[in-house]
């Protein structure tokens, strides 16, 4: 096959494949690089330059663990790079901005982000803002919905849903802990954790300890087709990350019509407006979630919902928004 461009990524997970599909759909045929797969990390710059030669552009992220490596190692390389989101507020933190200037270009998800490339010095012509949208036909108000009974919840169960990685960054203790707070005051309440990680266990025994083992359910990592029947059935969806450019999950809830409750990050902020399209709470407060979830949870959300749904239509359907890649990488 020849090919006509270079995707490089230190992962072969769902969004990496969500990109190469993406080049794809839009006619290209990319090469595929994993760090650890094809090459060592020490190799890259040389391995990615036998594939691309002079004249195939390189799309590389996210900018810390893969982009500076590759810029590194073969600066004569024509490099987009491919913002994960957290990245650049890494990036931010550590003041090691200067060497986006030597990108090809840039692709951002979110204001937050675009903003921190204009401090940077990056060229605005040379920074492409392309959300991490959803397929928008799969994750609608309509359709099916979980069983809550296989979970041994009554129907009436006001299901709290979390869905994220059971890692520090993500702050899925800080939901079990403002669930704990409120628990008593909203006796239907039902917190569902999905996903796993290292910090599984920890959440398990905590779980226990707040004496809450009747009241929350850990259901493992779920599968696309799930995602949304999960979503459908929940009261709200919530992610309590302290970091996030776009979270996609985030989306896909607000799709499906489901309340939505997010951590204060500027990521959740470029989605969630407080009382208008979901609810927000102060990251790493255990106090503000609960409070947060006890007006969620009361409350008719009717017309939020509405609206962020409508916000996720015009602005994160990735059908529509992958189209911008192309020009990003060939223009």
């Amino acid at each position: 096959m020849t090919v006509d461009c270079v995707y490089v990524s230190a992962t072969w997970g769902i969004h990496d494949q969500r990109w190469t599909q993406a080049l794809v759909t839009l006619g290209h045929k990319p090469a595929v690089v994993v760090i650890g797969r094809e090459c060592s990390l020490n190799e890259l710059g040389s391995y990615v330059t036998s594939i691309a030669g002079d004249s195939l552009p390189v799309l590389a992220g996210p900018l810390t663990t893969v982009t500076q490596h590759v810029i590194a190692q073969a600066p004569t390389l024509s490099v987009v790079g491919l913002s994960w989101g957290f990245d650049l507020f890494e990036l931010l933190a550590q003041n090691n901005l200067d060497w986006l200037t030597s990108l090809a270009g840039i692709i951002v998800d979110s204001e937050p982000t675009k903003l921190i490339t204009a401090a940077a010095g990056v060229n605005p012509a040379l920074v492409t803002f392309l959300p991490w949208g959803i397929d928008v036909d799969a994750f609608t108000p309509e359709g099916p919905r979980v069983d809550l009974s296989s979970l041994g919840l009554a129907p009436t169960a006001q299901v709290v849903l979390s869905l994220r990685a059971h890692e520090e960054l993500y702050r899925v203790g800080d939901i079990l802990e403002g669930f704990a707070h409120m628990a008593d005051l909203e006796p239907e309440s039902v917190l569902v954790i999905g996903h796993s990680g290292s910090l599984t266990p920890h959440l398990r025994a905590r779980a226990t300890e707040l004496g809450l083992d009747d009241r929350v359910r850990f259901i493992g990592t779920i599968s696309e087709p799930e995602l949304s029947p999960w979503l459908r059935s929940a009261a709200c969806y919530i992610t309590a990350s302290e970091v996030d450019g776009t979270s996609v999950t985030l989306l896909q809830a607000m799709a499906c019509k489901t309340p939505v409750i997010a951590s204060e990050t500027p990521g959740n902020l470029g989605w969630v407006e407080d009382g208008v399209t979901g609810s927000t709470f102060t990251t790493g407060s255990p106090a503000s979630i609960a409070s947060a979830l006890m007006t969620v949870l009361a409350s008719d959300t009717t017309a939020s919902v509405d609206r962020a749904r409508d916000s996720v239509l015009t602005q994160a359907n990735w059908n529509q928004n992958i189209t911008r890649l192309h020009d990003a990488l060939f223009n």
